[in-house]
């Protein structure tokens, strides 16, 4: 019965929401009226940039003196993140959490010795507020969040025959920034092996990225998704191998976490590297972002990159952002860096009229050129 329960509840929430962002809302209003200084904005809890005072806008930037610090702190919290599963250390794949009025679902997916796995766990609102509590779980045998992205029915089938079902035993730390410590035994549904397991989550997950960097026929190559532990692998191979100077980017289909992400594109350009994407290469959005850092910026032809508008702000995606907005200020500044003062703003908003952030554009070769993504386009 509780199998049962449990997994109409998660059909249903996967139904209704998707686990995507729905559409957005259109608000009128952007700017705090009656606020003609920064001391009256400021008052007024508003955003105070260039001579308005903006509503509903928080400044996630990281300026450059504080960036290595938030790393080394970040990466602390993801390391000390780690899942011992049945006695053996499982690295974290994706973290999720999937907020809800009255409390959240947890999707973690673990790489086991057997394969990926997806640990489901409901979390009510009011359990956050206690110091311990009980988490329902299911453990999947798959990769959850790749089946979502196949669409309703591929989630579904795999959610209809979990490996395992029960409660782990929560400890809350910190609740805003999720800071819980979980463990217990899962029992196996079809009365095999029971699952042991021990973890604890923090927010600093959400940012991490999967990303791999090798060093590879003198070139370094990222695959992957871009975040946090990508910054820090870069900075830590800059500085291993000084003499290489290609990043090559791979399957690399966007960004966790897009304010340390201008940072890597900052170290990369700073370092004088160049970057390069194959014939069978395939980035996009955060990834697009990472290439532009290059000093020159070379695609073989058969290469797939994508561009796409972000979301949101206010509850408007970036494309409906008046281009004065200061949620345009930093990637404006991070593309003039890449592109110069002329072409980086022009890519910019060019990216966000190109598909919705839900969508992607695939850019042409002429494109390429056009917009001056690569200073060489190359047959291989």
């Amino acid at each position: 019965m509780m199998a049962q329960k449990m997994l109409r509840w998660i059909l249903l929430l996967l139904l209704v929401s998707n686990y995507a962002c729905q559409s957005p809302t259109q608000h009128n209003k952007l700017m705090i009226a009656n606020a003609n200084t920064a001391v009256q904005c400021q008052e007024k809890n508003g955003y105070w940039y260039k001579g308005q005072c903006w509503a509903d806008f928080k400044d996630e930037n990281i300026a450059v003196e504080e960036i290595d610090r938030v790393v080394q702190q970040q990466m602390e919290l993801i390391n000390g993140s780690e899942v011992i599963f049945n006695g053996t250390i499982a690295p974290i794949v994706s973290f999720m959490p999937n907020m809800e009025d009255d409390g959240m679902m947890l999707i973690v997916v673990l790489k086991t010795a057997t394969g990926e796995k997806t640990l489901l766990q409901t979390v009510q609102g009011v359990d956050l507020e206690e110091k311990g509590f009980e988490s329902p779980t299911l453990l999947l045998d798959g990769n959850l969040l790749q089946e979502v992205e196949k669409g309703d029915a591929a989630a579904a089938k795999l959610m209809e025959n979990p490996l395992a079902i029960g409660e782990l035993q929560a400890v809350v730390h910190d609740k805003e920034s999720l800071d819980i410590s979980f463990s217990g035994t899962l029992k196996s549904i079809d009365e095999g092996e029971d699952y042991e397991l021990t973890y604890r989550s923090n927010e600093a997950l959400l940012g991490r990225g999967n990303s791999v960097l090798e060093v590879i026929d003198n070139a370094f190559h990222i695959n992957g998704e871009l975040g946090t532990q990508t910054y820090q692998q870069l900075k830590d191979a800059i500085a291993a191998h000084p003499t290489i100077k290609t990043v090559v980017l791979g399957k690399v289909n966007g960004s966790v976490n897009d304010a340390v992400n201008m940072h890597t594109g900052r170290i990369l350009r700073e370092a004088g590297l160049n970057t390069k994407v194959l014939k069978n290469s395939s980035i996009a959005s955060g990834g697009v972002d990472l290439f532009c850092a290059g000093k020159e910026r070379i695609v073989e032809k058969g290469a797939k990159i994508g561009i796409h508008s972000w979301c949101c702000v206010n509850d408007l995606t970036a494309i409906e952002l008046p281009k004065e907005h200061p949620a345009h200020q930093y990637q404006l500044a991070y593309f003039k860096m890449c592109l110069g003062e002329e072409m980086g703003p022009k890519f910019y908003f060019h990216t966000l009229s190109a598909a919705p952030f839900d969508g992607v554009h695939w850019m042409s070769d002429s494109a390429i050129q056009k917009w001056t993504v690569s200073t060489q386009l190359i047959s291989q």
